[in-house]
């Protein structure tokens, strides 16, 4: 077994920044990665010139992405409770917590893909499919959200689990095989086996076998570290007893909602530009995967060091949990500021790389330049997030969770889009991240005061 996986070098004594490379570098890939397989699909589907297509690839991501907050809702949640168990010396728990979070998040993934069976028809109208896009975004939900939604959420869910005890790298090779197979088998099934027309159908059918590979390997992953005293793949180590459930779903609920309401947000973003056309919403869906460069890389950093600053606040190291948040708080803001710069200056070729349909590529430059200045604001609020969700400050959580998608960026869709057309919809993510950045500052310096008044408590 990897030493990343015997003990807790990298949790109590390697230099910070060094532990947040050990832990955020994995993440980060993982979700560089998964962004290049997602830039592959709509890439591939793009080179057709047809706006249905690209607009069903980006009226069913929402809904695809609800997914990953299931994953979310055991995996954070999972994650969060681990570490801290971990850092208190109580590793019995963590076995206990495991096991729950593994079969919870894999029994939602069941009930996912039943519901998805039956509400298809009506359902995507509802998130902004017209006739033109209709049939691409039925078959893409069967083969991604139907047949394929266990894979997707376990692979997910077991990389989260596995990341709580330091084990970063195993945990971004799982996550990170299914995007370099999902690349490869992206061409093969769009253009080789399946018939013309069927371009969409054939980036499902990939994304889903590509997926599964990424869950075989955790589980052959689990199988062969059977004696780590944490990782368990027996049903009967499933508890209910001593609060887990709760502790669990506690952080983890604010998580989901997170990825939830940000999928929510661009529903409405869809629906709202869709009177303009399958050019605007395919510029919207367009625009937004490229952003995905700016919020996924500073997302999957934030979630990297999540078990670090877990472990610490559980061994009441606050100390190292200060400068972790701090050192990691820097990288993030500087490479938001860099993303917002070139997003700005080269949006125009970034947006035709993705489809060259001139009005297509018109609609998604003004709106990369115009949420481009979210880019570090958002590294703010996903570091601070991150920090309530891994000390268990499931209401801090929940404020910011929902603020920054949903309550905030949804109502000023409606009011910005009425007096600016398409660029007001898109001009409220930028606002309400200023509205949220602004809060989460204020919850980290009572935070923070929380920590000095129980250090001072503990010395006395």
């Amino acid at each position: 077994m990897s030493d990343s996986i015997k003990d807790t070098y990298v949790f109590e004594k390697a230099p910070v920044l060094k532990a947040i490379a050990i832990l955020g570098i994995p993440t980060v890939i993982t979700q560089l990665i998964n962004i290049i397989y997602n830039y592959a699909d709509t890439w591939f589907v793009g080179r057709t010139g047809n706006p249905a297509m690209v607009a069903s690839m980006s009226v069913t991501m929402p809904i695809f992405v609800i997914m990953a907050a299931l994953a979310n809702l055991f995996g954070i949640g999972g994650s969060s409770v681990i570490s801290r168990n971990l850092g208190e010396k109580n590793p019995e728990r963590a076995r206990k917590v495991f096991a729950f979070c593994l079969y919870g998040g894999l029994a939602s993934a069941v009930l996912y893909a039943i519901l998805m069976f039956f509400i298809r028809p009506w359902l995507i109208p509802v998130i902004g499919g017209d006739k033109n896009s209709y049939p691409y975004a039925y078959s893409y939900i069967f083969w991604t959200m139907v047949i394929g939604a266990i894979p997707t959420v376990g692979n997910v869910l077991c990389g989260h689990l596995i990341r709580s005890i330091g084990a970063a790298k195993e945990a971004g090779f799982g996550m990170s095989l299914g995007g370099v197979l999902n690349i490869a088998l992206d061409p093969l099934f769009m253009f080789v086996i399946l018939p013309s027309g069927m371009e969409v159908t054939g980036a499902a059918i990939a994304t889903m076998l590509s997926n599964t590979a990424s869950l075989i390997y955790f589980i052959i992953f689990l199988f062969r570290h059977r004696d780590n005293p944490i990782f368990t793949m027996n049903p009967r180590d499933i508890s209910l007893e001593d609060h887990i459930p709760g502790d669990v779903l506690a952080v983890g609920f604010p998580a989901a909602l997170q990825t939830t309401l940000a999928m929510v947000s661009n529903i409405f973003a869809n629906a709202l530009v869709k009177p303009y056309g399958s050019e605007a919403v395919a510029g919207m869906g367009v625009s937004k995967k490229i952003n995905m460069i700016a919020f996924n890389t500073t997302m999957g950093l934030t979630q990297g060091i999540l078990p670090l600053i877990g472990y610490c606040y559980g061994a009441r190291n606050f100390k190292r949990l200060r400068e972790t948040i701090r050192k990691t708080g820097i990288i993030a803001v500087i490479f938001g500021c860099i993303c917002t710069v070139l997003f700005r200056i080269f949006a125009s070729p970034m947006c035709r790389f993705f489809i060259d349909e001139d009005l297509s590529v018109s609609y998604g430059s003004t709106f990369l330049k115009t949420i481009a200045f979210a880019a570090p604001l958002a590294a703010i609020c996903y570091l601070y997030n991150t920090l309530f969700q891994a000390t268990g400050r499931k209401v801090q959580s929940f404020l910011l969770s929902t603020l920054r998608k949903g309550f905030l960026d949804v109502p000023g869709m409606f009011i910005f889009g009425s007096f600016l057309g398409a660029f007001g919809v898109v001009l409220a993510t930028p606002v309400a991240e200023v509205i949220s950045t602004a809060l989460a500052v204020i919850l980290y310096v009572r935070f923070l005061h929380s920590l000095k008044a129980s250090d001072n408590l503990q010395q006395s």
